[in-house]
């Protein structure tokens, strides 16, 4: 199990108990690792007592903030288990799900990954809106269609792992990443509890920049929808200009207007701005990607002595 730790360090103890729970008896051989965000509340001297107390809980600390995703990445990158699930901490996501997880994926033949998809929410009505949208954004800017109840919860195989870790980019986001590889997956339908402790870290804005870091991530869309409204607009434009040659040739003009020139120069003007701001987003992509500095920087792990930097 693989869980980003942000906000939540309530949750950690009670996470781990329904863990142990989930496998006890099963006669599955599981590993824990839960990777210290740096988050407000500083979990870390938590995680550390969980580990010292249980071998099988792993810790990572990330040496600053990195987001949910690329916590997972490190998650993955240290996991070592023929299957990977990756579980959010706070409880929504029911630990107990997983070897029902792990049964389905062992029936169907050459499934890579098992993805939850989360029924029923017990979020505010705002939160499963702006979940939607988000989505939705995400569909209609970066042609990249998912259903938007699904999230990072799932199972995924060691082969599913592997060829994750092998991307590169600076922008990860594991649903989309996992579609993206094209391997089998199956879903898995469970009603969503609520949190235990903790509240999302994800409000509209971060949504939206998230969205818009997704589609300017893993499409082009916006460009060719750039290049489609610039051909449009010099259409309309020679139209109109054919109209007024003959409006003017048959003497129509008596009073010349002003406040239409006006507003289409401004119009045209921001239509221009903003498409140069839909550029500006994918040169400051290439501008990252090709730095090429650390994705992430890991601070240290529970297996280090007292928990120190590597």
């Amino acid at each position: 199990m693989v869980s980003p730790v942000y906000g939540c360090t309530d949750c950690l103890e009670s996470l781990v108990d329904a863990i142990r729970a989930a496998f006890d008896g099963t006669g599955i051989t599981w590993e824990a690792v839960l990777v210290d965000d740096r988050g407000p509340d500083a979990p870390w001297p938590l995680i550390c007592e969980l580990a010292r107390l249980d071998d099988r809980v792993r810790g990572i600390r990330l040496a600053r903030n990195h987001g949910q995703h690329l916590a997972i990445w490190a998650g993955l990158g240290a996991a070592r288990g023929q299957w990977v699930a990756v579980i959010d901490c706070d409880l929504q996501d029911d630990p107990a799900t997983i070897p029902v997880l792990l049964d389905r994926a062992r029936a169907e033949p050459d499934t890579q990954a098992v993805v939850v998809d989360r029924g029923t929410w017990r979020d505010s009505r705002f939160r499963r809106l702006a979940s939607r949208g988000f989505y939705r954004l995400i569909d209609l800017l970066g042609g990249v269609n998912l259903n938007n109840n699904i999230g990072n919860f799932g199972l995924y195989s060691r082969r599913m792992v592997d060829v994750l870790l092998q991307y590169r980019e600076q922008e990860v986001f594991l649903p989309v990443m996992v579609a993206q590889t094209g391997l089998k997956r199956t879903f898995h339908s469970v009603d969503r509890s609520g949190r235990a402790a903790g509240e999302s870290s994800y409000n509209l804005l971060r949504l939206l920049r998230l969205a818009v870091a997704i589609v300017v991530r893993f499409s082009d869309r916006p460009l060719k929808l750039s290049v489609i409204a610039g051909l449009l607009f010099s259409t309309f434009s020679a139209l109109m200009s054919l109209v007024i040659l003959v409006a003017w040739a048959i003497g129509a003009f008596t009073v010349p207007g002003w406040t239409s020139i006006v507003l289409s120069v401004w119009f045209l003007s921001g239509l221009i701005l903003a498409v140069l701001g839909v550029h500006g987003f994918y040169l400051g992509r290439v501008f990252a990607e090709v730095q090429r500095r650390p994705r992430i920087l890991v601070d240290c792990e529970t297996g280090d002595a007292e928990g120190q930097r590597p």
